[in-house]
């Protein structure tokens, strides 16, 4: 009895086993599994009554049929729903610079590298209009060293004073020219942006974008130490030859040089001495001669000379915020692949605030403030991404970032050193009324500076230029990450 009952036991799992199998949702046929839908035409066909080679093949053709349905509805996509996070590390190699139109300099931060970590999140709203919210964050550290140019030569430098004959007609320019480069490290960025769009709006060949409008926010702060420089001031006149072309495109002038007496009155200006049938003098290597007029004990180079700056000498903070809109698209390589693509436009404000400690006769922390309105800037974003899933929630993620960010005749504002410019005034005031009461002829150019002077206090010791900036900001990355859905 105990054979018998182990017999018809085993033969009544043998038998239960279809619908067990059906309870996982799935059985095994031979080489095909099946779908439990079929569970008892399967069994049946299999053990008994109705057994057929064409009622196998509709079987078997029923259940590719679903399969394929199956895969079809993958591939397009279904209906996006729920709550899809995305992170990332990108590496990103970035340039910045800005120029100044009338000042004649600028100053760019060249071969930036940084490194960013990234993260979004996007909340796909089951509605009968699909939308969606995406909400974006970005940290970056820079990465390694880099170089800082600081060049007022190359825009034509800087005029630093009128020379005036007894007449007060204007004989002579006072030009300067700089140029220091310095190391870059350490510097941050920080960012964020809010969207929101139409999910898969429209269907073009295969490829589903999204419209969307959002606000976005950036800024980074960099920084410059070892910082080493020249200076030069030159004298540019028609009465004075200082400035000779020595051959073709080549130009080179002589040093700025004012030669006085023991009593300090003006001897003479510095320039090329010519002889008396009209050429230039040179020396026994072949240099040209400056001439020194008789009398002269002293002479003053202007503002030409070396340093260096170990400490930081310039930082600057800089942000760019506004609304933008932008297009997403996707296309679906296959079930478990699909390229996302965007590219957006915005129309950022930029406000950029810089501190050069050195700057005796600027302000601090905040010597120098450039902004932009809306509608000066504008900011242009690509980006491409390959997804691939490595299940039926989770994906790795490896893509290409771009932007470029660019302001056009922003405003800038340079606060001084309020007790260095008031001592200047009180200085000159001095040095007016003395010569006044003496009954000495004052230049008009002296008059000038007092007036601009007074114009400058009269605004807190701060000189405004309109439409004086021009900046951009490019960076090209490389982004590696990955995506989960819930």
């Amino acid at each position: 009895m105990k054979k018998i009952y182990n017999i018809l036991f085993n033969v009544s799992v043998f038998a239960l086993m279809p619908a067990i199998a059906g309870a996982a949702g799935t059985y095994y046929n031979g080489s095909l599994y099946q779908s439990s839908r079929y569970n008892n035409q399967g069994y049946y066909n299999k053990y008994g009554a109705g057994r057929s080679y064409p009622t196998r093949n509709v079987q078997q053709q029923s259940v590719q049929n679903n399969s394929r349905q199956q895969r079809n509805v993958k591939k397009s996509g279904s209906v996006k729903q729920g709550f899809v996070l995305d992170a990332g590390l990108s590496h990103e190699m970035a340039n910045w610079k800005f120029e100044m139109d009338k000042a004649g300099s600028k100053l760019q931060y060249d071969n930036l590298a940084w490194n960013v970590i990234s993260g979004q999140g996007t909340y796909y709203f089951n509605t009968s209009t699909p939308v969606q919210i995406k909400v974006g964050a970005r940290y970056g550290m820079q990465y390694g060293e880099t170089s800082m140019i600081d060049d007022d030569i190359t825009n034509g430098g800087y005029i630093s004073k009128n020379w005036v004959d007894e007449n007060n007609n204007v004989f002579a320019q006072q030009t300067g020219h700089a140029i220091s480069v310095g190391k870059s490290s350490d510097g941050n960025q920080f960012g964020f942006n809010a969207e929101f769009g139409l999910t898969d709006a429209f269907n073009i060949g295969g490829v589903k974008i999204t419209p969307a409008v959002g606000y976005r926010y950036l800024k980074y702060k960099l920084s410059t130490k070892q910082n080493y420089g020249t200076t030069i001031d030159i004298l540019e006149s028609s009465d004075i030859i200082n400035c000779l072309e020595v051959q073709d495109g080549e130009i080179q002038c002589s040093p700025f040089l004012v030669f006085a007496n023991s009593s300090g009155n003006i001897t003479g200006f510095g320039g090329f001495a010519v002889d008396t049938d009209g050429s230039l003098v040179v020396d026994s290597e072949g240099n040209f001669v400056i001439e020194v007029p008789g009398g002269t004990t002293r002479v003053d180079v202007g503002e030409t000379y070396y340093y260096e700056q170990s400490g930081k000498s310039h930082s600057y903070e800089t942000t760019w915020m506004g609304p933008y809109v932008a297009l997403n698209m996707e296309y679906m390589v296959n079930s478990d692949n699909f390229i996302d693509a965007g590219v957006e436009f915005g129309l950022p404000m930029y406000d950029s605030k810089g501190n050069q400690p050195y700057r005796y006769d600027w302000e601090h922390p905040t010597s120098v403030e450039d902004k932009g309105d809306f509608g000066d800037a504008y900011h242009l974003g690509l980006n491409a991404i390959w997804t691939s899933m490595v299940s039926d929630s989770v994906g790795l993620s490896l893509g290409f970032t771009y932007d470029y960010y660019k302001v056009s005749d922003a405003t800038a504002k340079t606060y001084l050193n309020k007790s260095y410019y008031e001592s200047e005034l009180n200085r000159l005031e001095t040095a007016i009324r003395d010569a006044e009461n003496k009954g000495e002829t004052v230049i008009d150019e002296a008059y000038q500076s007092l007036e601009d002077l007074y114009a400058l206090k009269s605004k807190g010791w701060t000189q405004e230029d309109k439409k004086e900036i021009s900046s951009v900001y490019k960076a090209m990355g490389i982004r590696a990450g990955v995506s989960i859905k819930f």
